[in-house]
């Protein structure tokens, strides 16, 4: 799999999260339950915080469409004899 479909599947994965947290939040309103809300607030302001590298790291992929090779001495061609 492909780095940038497993970003994609990362990112569907926070936003379920998100969806989660909001109805973890709307559920306790109703049950009347501040600390079960303070809970679900921090969880989705978490759930935001991880998002937001990932979906810098998607655009700046988006960009840039060759991937980046981390390291020179591992291209496909180092070990070829020069004649």
């Amino acid at each position: 799999m492909s780095q940038h479909a497993q970003h994609r599947y990362q990112l569907w994965g926070w936003i379920l999260f998100i969806g989660s947290a909001i109805f973890f939040m709307a559920s306790s309103i109703r049950a009347d339950d501040p600390v079960s809300l303070m809970g679900g607030t921090l969880f989705l302001v978490a759930c935001f915080v991880f998002l937001v590298p990932l979906v810098a790291e998607l655009k700046a992929g988006a960009s840039n469409s060759s991937p980046k090779r981390r390291y020179f001495r591992y291209l496909p061609d180092w070990f070829r004899a020069v004649n």
